[in-house]
């Protein structure tokens, strides 16, 4: 940078040691400073030197500028530059330099800032004009702030000289763009700016730029990270601002990062890394060194460019590059070596290395760190040493990699092959293997899922599969043997024990007869495959379930190949043939309906409010009512899909309030009812497929109409609604479903006449038509769909009761009436059965439909206004089902 008329200069060969000595400017002009008292004879009071015009420091070492109190001492001066350096009254620690800073301009020039010493300026130019300059900003005070040198505008090390800034001990630098290795006009520049270390307190030496970084601007630049120095590049604000090495035609830049100490060294760029722009750039990562770029790094851009990205490290310690994308660019060498460092991902990206066909991967390793992302590499290795999978996230290869004939360890996340990986695999405990492609023999520690998220695959493995305590998670769709699914195929042999998951997409089940293969084993097949995630164990076998059947694993004797199969035979179940497997909750479900039924069905008048009250000795009082019943039930139905058989242990408690509607001057009579009920029912299933057992609750309304005529006639009609809420479960799958809703209706018309036979004795033929429909529908909490397809009953009784009743008076006058009967029934079911779907899979169960019964029964007046009642009756379809029942009664009338 040349002088003019308006410039000061600090020049000559002197030293500034003490502000009352003279400085020299050029060799012709020399400025003196007047001399004040208690002044210091150097620098190390905080002082400000104040430069309003261009300063130049060719030749002189100029001074040191070094701050060690917070408080600054009375003696601390002010100097100004108005022509002399004239003494102020002011004190500050700081350099102030209203124009550019040169040191070593056309000579040798040194700057040094130590002790918390600040220094600010414009344009900052070292080593300037074939001169040599060198700046170095170390330490602090000891309240811990920095020496800091500040330039507003860009610096220039190496301008056409030989520039050198030096940036430790926690030291600071501030500025603009910085430019390293600079031809202006006169000649070469080499720039090195190192950035190196920490203090005591651990602050990093760093620089800090507020734009561009460039290595290698026109000439040559070495920019060396070291031992936790701290370099950075971007906007004010936090703007983009990129780092380039190796920036015009014919430049060369260097950048080195590393460190030795254990503190990490790190360079962060806001935009993109440049390694060649138009000329050659050379950036080396090794150990204890992390670049990390916003965007990405493009290696070689330019046709005249050349890049070399060097990723070291060992296992005492890895470089680390953090970037979206590694791209190669049109230049004429364009190198990636991945030998022991660490390339991590910070986004999502299709094309992780863009432009790399193929790459030898070195002694040290590659190492890829997915870091939660999702990347692809279609990049064709090569090479004998390691290739590692670290960190969450996925990283997919596509290229064929034959030709590697190293191990690649999945440490973290997941690898997808959906190439070719030559060599060996080790799958880490953390690890997860993936894709449709193809790896050479593996060692399983973690997981192998073949196929894609979301698509069915296989993968193959070329080789032998060795387990040592790693798992094998599959996709199917269950149902039957054509269902997609994914595949694991082994060409050499494997051995030990492999849980494995199953994940069904969709299925609804169906029957298998060879049933689905999920591993194909070409070589020996002495491994275990274990079902790991079954829903039940049957027959020693876990199960999966899927919709209405029920999944075992197991190996086909004849080719040694793993299947999911849902048959009775598979799961070593006698009795059932090779029927299909049905989940254990098939059963419950099937009995279900039936439970609803019974607790549905409608009493017959008598058992209802015992005889008859309103005789013709009757006065026509109205009355309420109340009973209770008891029955157990033993179900051995001829029908039944899943071959239930079914106990039923019921109660409920019922009232009713009865109204004499009409007829009460002829003695023919219409009475008039509400009911109300609740009861309970606790019904044992068991099936080959698994014992279970409903709880249920029940709660119902209902009405009723009875005609009376004079004679003994009578026709009574009843209707009813019920809701239930039950509990199912099952012994083998537990809980199914709990407070399951459900409800049902009923209607019934029965009709009979007492005929007289002696005194006392009638018999009165009686008939019944009784219908029930119950529905309920849910999902287990297998996910499959229960639905009552067909929940209806109707039901014919033919009867005849032989009754006897005495009238007595008592002790105090009143009449005791006592009626005593028994009775035959003949029942006959008109309807199917009942038909329940789980996930659209039928199952159909039919009671014997003729039952014959028998039962007893009596009415007790126990005053002029209430009676007790009762019956005992048993049911039988003379077929192994049974049922009996028990009833309890009072009655009063007002």
């Amino acid at each position: 940078m040349n002088d003019n008329e308006n410039n000061d200069a600090v020049g000559g060969s002197s030293v500034v040691t003490s502000i009352s000595e003279c400085v020299h400017l050029r060799p012709q002009e020399t400025q003196c400073a007047p001399t004040r008292e208690n002044q210091t004879s150097k620098y190390n009071n905080r002082r400000l030197v104040r430069f309003r015009r261009f300063w130049f420091l060719p030749t002189a070492i100029f001074g040191i500028v070094y701050a060690t109190y917070d408080i600054r001492p009375a003696n601390a001066q002010s100097v100004a530059s108005t022509g002399a350096l004239t003494p102020g009254p002011a004190s500050t620690p700081v350099w102030v330099v209203g124009g550019d800073l040169t040191v070593g301009d056309s000579a040798n020039g040194t700057l040094t800032l130590t002790g918390g010493g600040t220094v600010s300026n414009e344009f900052g130019i070292i080593g300037n004009d074939g001169g040599t300059g060198t700046v170095t900003v170390s330490g602090g005070d000891t309240l811990g702030n920095p020496s800091t040198w500040t330039s507003s505008s860009p610096i220039l090390v190496g301008n056409s000289g030989t520039g050198i800034v030096l940036i430790n001990g926690g030291g600071l630098v501030r500025s603009d763009q910085g430019l390293i290795g600079n031809d202006g006009g006169t000649g070469p520049g080499i720039g090195t700016v190192t950035v190196s270390g920490r203090d005591v307190s651990g602050r990093a030496s760093t620089w800090a730029a507020g734009n561009n970084i460039y290595v290698g601007f026109s000439n040559t630049g070495t920019l060396n990270i070291l031992d936790g120095g701290v370099v950075t590049t971007s906007l004010p604000g936090g703007g983009n601002a990129a780092g380039y090495v190796g920036y015009l035609a014919g430049s060369t830049g260097t950048v080195n990062i590393s460190s030795g100490t254990g503190d990490v060294s790190t360079w962060t760029i806001r935009d993109f890394l440049s390694v060649g722009e138009a000329g050659t750039g050379t950036v080396n990562i090794d150990k204890g060194g992390l670049i990390h770029v916003g965007s990405n790094v493009v290696v070689a851009r330019a046709s005249t460019s050349s890049g070399t990205l060097n990723l070291l490290g060992d296992a005492s310690g890895r470089g680390v590059l953090e970037t979206g994308s590694v791209i190669k660019g049109s230049g004429v060498v364009a190198t990636l070596n991945l030998n022991g460092g660490i390339l991590r991902a910070t986004r999502n990206e299709t094309n992780f290395l863009n432009g790399f066909g193929v790459l030898t991967v070195g002694t040290e390793g590659a190492w890829f760190d997915s870091n939660t992302f999702s990347i692809n590499i279609s990049t064709v290795f090569t090479g004998t040493s390691s290739f590692n999978k670290l960190g969450l996230g996925t990283l997919t290869l596509t290229g064929n990699s034959a030709t590697f004939t190293g191990n690649t360890v999945v440490q973290a996340g997941t690898l997808q092959v959906d190439g070719v990986l030559g060599g060996t695999t080790n799958v880490s405990s953390a690890g997860r293997l993936t894709g449709t492609g193809q790896v050479g023999t593996t060692t399983n520690l973690g997981m192998i899922a073949p196929g894609h998220t979301g698509s069915f695959g296989t993968l193959t493995i070329a080789g032998n599969y060795i387990p040592l305590g790693g798992g094998l998670e599959i996709k199917t769709q269950l149902g039957n043997d054509s269902s997609p699914t994914d595949r694991l195929v082994v060409t050499g042999t494997t051995a030990g024990a492999t849980p494995v998951t199953i994940v069904n997409v969709g299925g609804l089940g169906a029957p298998t007869q060879q049933g689905i293969q999920i591993v194909q084993v070409n070589g020996a097949s002495n491994g275990q495959f274990n079902l790991a995630n079954g829903n039940y164990v049957i027959g020693g076998q876990s199960a999966l379930i899927a919709g209405a059947y029920g999944y075992v694993l197991q190996k086909d004797l004849a080719d040694g190949d793993w299947y999911l199969r849902s048959s009775l035979l598979a799961a070593g179940i006698s009795g059932g043939g090779n029927g299909p497997l049905y989940q254990p909750g098939v059963p419950v479900y099937e009995a279900y309906a039936n439970t609803l039924l019974a607790l549905s069905n409608v009493p017959t008048l008598r058992q209802r409010v015992g005889n008859r009250y309103y005789d013709a000795a009757d006065r026509a009082h109205d009355g309420v009512w109340a009973r209770v019943e008891g029955k157990t039930s033993h179900l051995r139905p001829p029908v039944s899909t899943s071959a239930i058989r079914q106990d039923i242990d019921s109660w409920q408690a019922q009232f009713g309030v009865d109204r004499v509607l009409s007829g009460e001057k002829d003695g023919a009579r219409v009475v008039g009812g509400l009911t109300a009920r609740y009861g309970t029912a606790d019904t044992q299933v068991a099936s080959i497929y698994g014992d279970g057992n409903i709880d249920t609750k029940a709660y119902g309304v209902g009405t009723t109409l009875t005609w009376y005529g004079q004679h003994g006639a009578y026709v009574d009609a009843q209707a009813q609604a019920t809701w239930f809420s039950s509990d199912l479960s099952s012994r083998l799958a537990g809980i199914l479903v709990r407070g399951q809703v459900g409800h049902s209706y009923a209607m019934s018309v029965e009709g009979g006449v007492a005929l007289p036979v002696t005194a006392g004795f009638s018999i009165i033929p009686q008939a019944q038509l009784s219908y029930v429909s119950s529905s309920f529908g849910f999902k287990d909490r297998f996910a499959a769909q229960v639905d009552s397809n067909k929940g209806e009953s109707l039901q014919g009784r033919l009867g005849l009761a032989f009754d006897y009743q005495t009238n007595s008076p008592d002790a105090t006058g009143q009449t005791r009436r006592l009626n005593l009967y028994s009775l035959i029934n003949l029942k006959r079911e008109l309807l199917d059965g009942t038909r329940v779907t789980v996930s659209g899979a039928p199952f159909d169960t039919r009671q014997g439909r003729t039952w014959a019964g028998v039962g007893v029964g009596g009415d007790y007046a126990c005053g002029e206004r209430c009676s007790v009642y009762g019956e005992v009756a048993a049911d039988s379809d003379l077929k192994g089902s049974y049922s009996v029942s028990a009833t309890a009664g009072f009655k009063m009338r007002f």
